[in-house]
């Protein structure tokens, strides 16, 4: 449990909270697919005015409207939302600033059904599990609210997060309208590089892991005993208590980040004060930030995928504590890998093999030159390097979120496309930038990145060299066990590249020669074509006069020249070395086909 000392004093009291909002939690109406249709009809109206004013277009506006109308419909389209802002790397940039910004309704619903749930999942009277229960919820949102008690055997405060009645219903209806919706864009083929069925395929995972409170519960569990030696604190879970509907965690007293930061813009007296007093340092703070979520990404692979100020806690001593775990993701072994060399080689300044990691981070690769994206990769990386030193510049242009952005507008210029997995990781990075832009605006993201780089190497070679003894010892055999393995690291990087381009080449030579084998075919018939009708005109002065009658003077002649025979069987030869001639080609282009699909599959 959290120690007494860690506990800070108060930033905001409970009395300069505003009560939350409470609405009865009724089912989804029947007509919710004729009220969502209505919904995004007036919204295409709505944009179809803005964009056709003279002079008067407004990026921002609209995307904002269209952030206001999924807001309105909830549910659902929060999530689908906040899915599609991640594509940063398709979509226009102010569609997706707007999107990151969508934010459920902090509706509650009535005390007593919050309580009979509760009852009904627990099986028994609220107070045979709480000695206490505070009626009014504490906090809200889309899929539940949080309800302060005290359980009576552990005699602990607890946060108790519960589900909204008719959640499961509402998330089922709109999910149907939204695979409608995919289905036919696929159909109309818009924005095809969205990879809209492995958004879709997101959207369920998550609206899965959200109806299901075990999901959640599971993470924290983990979470836990991940964070700890990390110096972060993780609420424990009393898995006693919980069900599907029904979350039951430690309380934390502390100060949520997003109270520091409106404090910060309000009132910053009496925030230095408060800092002072619980010794609370803000670059101490955000370089625990900084170093335990690379150290969640790169080394357990196990990460907070929501880090706003919203889920941050600070404590008395610096110190940090985490909640709300439902968005807990891990990335395919493969795809660390790679992921973990970029961040790397941008502490190290080889910018030259991190555009090759950019590259291979891709979800797919055009059938074109790439030397050009690749120089102009290492010089945005390049220069971005160059501005963490600058510590006049402002936050923004030094971020990794904005590196993430500059990286992809080149790939995007290059037909690349970006994979759900890379873009997760920029959606969690992103988020915690709300946070480090007042504790720390003048960090230096590839100095810090370099020192947890050289902790994991220390962390690494403590586990697996522990009782060898000395520092020198393990250091020594670290340099020789690294060195054949940054050489195998970059063979390897530079392989599974060829074998991408290869890949991407191989799609397009199979249409070019589709293409052409077509081609080759129809000049075939064409020959065959034109053979009989040489043929049928020489056969007979029947079809001569009977065809000369209806096409003209013209093939009459044709078939007065061939009267004797000779132009005949010279036209018939020609024809005959035609037709073998494009049936070399179509075979050749047949046997190059099956040639490169086997060296593909060799590399």
């Amino acid at each position: 449990m959290l120690k007494a000392s860690w506990i800070p004093t108060p930033l905001v009291t409970a009395d300069r909270r505003p009560p939350v909002p409470l609405r009865d939690a009724r089912p989804p109406s029947r007509y919710r697919t004729v009220y969502v249709a209505a919904q995004f009809f007036l919204l295409a109206l709505s944009l179809l005015a803005m964009a056709i004013r003279p002079g008067r277009r407004d990026p921002d506006g609209m995307a904002r409207r269209v952030r206001e109308v999924l807001e309105g419909l909830g549910g659902l389209w929060i999530k689908a939302g906040q899915v599609i802002a991640l594509r940063i790397d398709l979509l226009p940039p102010a569609l997706c600033r707007e999107l990151s910004l969508l934010q459920s309704q902090a509706l509650g619903f009535p005390e007593d059904t919050a309580q009979r749930i509760v009852e009904e999942d627990l099986g028994g009277p609220i107070h045979e599990y709480f000695d206490e229960w505070v009626r009014a919820p504490v906090a809200a949102a889309s899929i539940g609210q949080v309800h302060r008690a005290r359980l009576r055997d552990e005699r602990v405060w607890v946060a108790v997060k519960v589900q909204k009645p008719h959640t499961a219903d509402l998330f089922a209806r709109d999910l149907a309208i939204i695979e409608w919706i995919v289905r036919i864009v696929n159909v109309l083929r818009i924005y095809p590089h969205m990879k809209w069925q492995e958004g879709l395929h997101e959207l369920r995972q998550i609206m899965r892991e959200e109806l299901d409170f075990d999901y959640e519960a599971s993470s924290t569990r983990r979470m836990r005993r991940k964070l700890k030696p990390h110096g972060i604190y993780v609420p424990k879970v009393f898995t006693r208590y919980c069900t599907s509907r029904v979350l039951v965690s430690e309380y934390l007293h502390m100060v949520l980040m997003v109270d520091y930061l409106r404090m910060a813009r309000e009132d910053p007296v009496r925030l230095r004060h408060w800092r002072e007093e619980n010794e609370v340092e803000p670059r101490r703070v955000a370089r625990l930030l900084v170093r335990s979520f690379q150290r969640q990404m790169l080394e357990d692979n196990l990460f907070h995928g929501d880090l706003h100020p919203g889920n941050i806690g600070l404590l008395r001593g610096s110190r940090v504590a985490l909640i709300d775990f439902g968005a807990t993701n891990f990335t395919e072994a493969d795809y660390l890998w790679k992921f973990r060399t970029l961040v790397r080689t941008l502490a190290t300044g080889e910018f030259a093999k991190s555009a090759d990691m950019c590259l291979m981070l891709c979800g797919s690769l055009p059938a074109i030159d790439l030397a050009p994206a690749h120089a102009r990769l290492v010089q945005v990386l390049h220069a971005w390097a160059t501005r963490t030193w600058v510590k006049t510049l402002p936050y923004h242009d030094k971020s990794m979120g904005n590196l993430t952005n500059e990286v992809m507008l080149v790939l995007l210029a290059h037909r690349c496309t970006m994979d759900w997995a890379w873009l997760r990781l920029h959606r969690a990075s992103s988020t915690l930038d709300a946070s480090l832009i007042e504790l720390a605006p003048g960090i230096n993201y590839r100095k810090i990145t370099a020192e947890s780089f050289a902790l994991f190497e220390r962390r690494r070679l403590r586990r697996a060299l522990t009782a060898w003894g000395t520092r020198r010892t393990l250091v020594a055999v670290g340099d020789m066990l690294n060195r054949p393995a940054r050489m195998q690291e970059y063979v390897q990087s530079q392989a599974t590249l060829i074998r991408r381009h290869a890949r991407a080449f191989r799609g397009f030579a199979d249409r070019a020669s589709a293409t052409v084998s077509g081609l080759v075919g129809l000049g075939r018939l064409v020959v065959l074509a034109q053979a009989t009708i040489v043929v049928g005109v020489a056969a007979s002065a029947w079809w001569t006069t009977t065809v000369g009658r209806w096409i003209g003077q013209g093939l009459e002649g044709a078939a007065a020249m061939t009267a004797d025979g000779r132009p005949l069987v010279l036209i018939l030869l020609i024809d005959m070395w035609i037709w073998f001639a494009l049936t070399r080609v179509r075979k050749a282009l047949g046997d190059g086909r099956v040639y490169l699909h086997r060296q593909v599959v060799a590399l």
